[in-house]
């Protein structure tokens, strides 16, 4: 029976990814005649309603990929790999800070981690005007920190954020927002090394997105 489930799955994520795909060459070629609409007006709808269905189409096929493929895994240094990500995004003028710990060596996917890490920090940055990050080790995990100073996310809606294309209208608009698939391709990363993410609103205000890794991985 898992067989026959796993094998119905596989074969719906294919089909998603083919539609994704091949709705590109349809949406392209309605650009072009969108641009020869003379009502300039109408026109400006049609290709920003266009790139909307582009936008989405490509979300749709990164969020399957990230199920579809996984790298191999590598020994790193958390703390480096942390601090190269908030270096690159406090060198973009963004407001991030980061408090390390001792050395710690992990065996982990680093391409996929440092996506996961740098969608919190970005999602942080924008929802929240700056981000804090903290990274520490204990006798059961590891832990990431990272903090905001936004309005946090409504208690009824913690969960639902990670449902794919999920977007809080309040605080997100299409814009700036994207389709709401970071949170879910960014919590699935982190339980594909067998840790989890969790959200929560601090109480003196702002979000706190917590990625929590089992300490099993790290290597001496």
């Amino acid at each position: 029976m898992n067989e026959r489930l796993q094998r119905f799955i596989e074969s719906r994520t294919r089909m998603l990814a083919a539609i994704s795909h091949d709705l590109r060459t349809p949406i392209t070629a309605l650009r072009i005649r969108a641009e020869l609409v003379p009502d300039e007006e109408n026109r400006t709808r049609m290709l920003a309603t266009l790139q909307e269905m582009q936008e989405l189409a490509e979300a749709t096929l990164a969020m399957i990929r990230e199920d579809a493929t996984r790298e191999d895994s590598n020994t790193v240094e958390l703390n480096a790999l942390a601090e190269s990500v908030c270096d690159d995004l406090a060198d973009m003028g963004t407001e991030v800070s980061f408090e390390g710990s001792a050395r710690l060596p992990y065996r982990c996917r680093a391409n996929g981690l440092k996506r996961a890490l740098r969608n919190l920090i970005e999602n942080a940055v924008k929802y929240g005007q700056r981000a804090r990050v903290r990274l520490e080790g204990s006798a059961s995990n590891i832990t990431f920190t990272i903090d905001d100073d936004g309005p946090g996310i409504p208690a009824k809606d913690i969960d639902r954020v990670f449902q794919p294309f999920v977007r809080l209208e309040e605080s997100r608009s299409r814009a700036t927002g994207g389709f709401g698939l970071g949170l879910s391709i960014t919590r699935s990363i982190v339980r594909s090394h067998s840790g989890d993410l969790i959200l929560s609103n601090r109480p003196e205000g702002g979000l706190r997105a917590i990625i929590q890794l089992p300490l099993s991985a790290v290597e001496a």
